[in-house]
């Protein structure tokens, strides 16, 4: 059996977690959603983290996989233009609801009880299943204020973004970015101190010299 691909999950929302699935490594951005492998993989994840989600889109065909792979860059480019625009200190765009409305219009809601949870079930293709999904999650971001504390990650070179619910956080994560830069730092304090003792040293050699 194969492993599932990793993602870098910083976040219990569905579309912020899509919109993670770009991330810098060694200078470069990566597309992690490269393959019609890497969506499913990634459905798998979200339904296994967010319990309410609608597991039906994991039925997806190959030829709905690909169909929603070739969709799924442009709405997630959208949701990052508007994310980071947030982030930047800007107003929630009104278009872009909009937009994300017409998309639940396109896969509108029933409820069921399942485990003694109320499930939001979303009707119509598998596509805009998911679609409707994502819309749903990014409109009860805004309608919850969440969008409010959405946060660049401190490290200019990372792309992630998360939700900072504390007003203190700095990084994506610490295993991510928080030790990286924690470690650079260090290294710099050591080869500083180091160059201040190399100096030292010399400084001293040369007054030895001159008396």
């Amino acid at each position: 059996m194969n492993k599932r691909k990793k993602f870098p999950l910083i976040s219990p929302f569905l579309s912020l977690n899509l919109v993670n699935t770009e991330a810098v490594s060694h200078g470069r951005r990566h597309e992690l959603l490269s393959e019609d492998q890497d969506l499913l993989d990634w459905l798998h994840i979200m339904c296994e983290e967010i319990p309410s989600l609608d597991k039906t889109i994991l039925t997806m065909s190959q030829s709905e996989l690909t169909e929603v792979l070739h969709l799924i860059y442009d709405f997630r480019l959208c949701l990052r233009n508007n994310f980071e625009s947030i982030a930047d200190g800007n107003s929630i765009d009104n278009k872009w609801i909009l937009s994300l409305e017409r998309n639940i219009e396109k896969a509108p809601y029933v409820f069921k009880i399942h485990a003694q949870q109320l499930l939001q079930i979303p009707t119509g293709s598998i596509v805009n299943k998911l679609f409707s999904l994502l819309s749903l999650d990014a409109l009860q971001l805004i309608s919850e204020g969440q969008l409010n504390k959405i946060r660049r990650c401190s490290n200019p070179d990372c792309v992630l973004l998360f939700i900072d619910t504390t007003g203190r956080r700095k990084w994506c994560s610490m295993k991510i970015c928080g030790n990286r830069q924690k470690a650079a730092r260090f290294q710099d304090k050591k080869d500083r101190g180091e160059k201040i003792t190399l100096k030292i040293i010399i400084d001293r050699l040369i007054y030895k010299e001159l008396k």
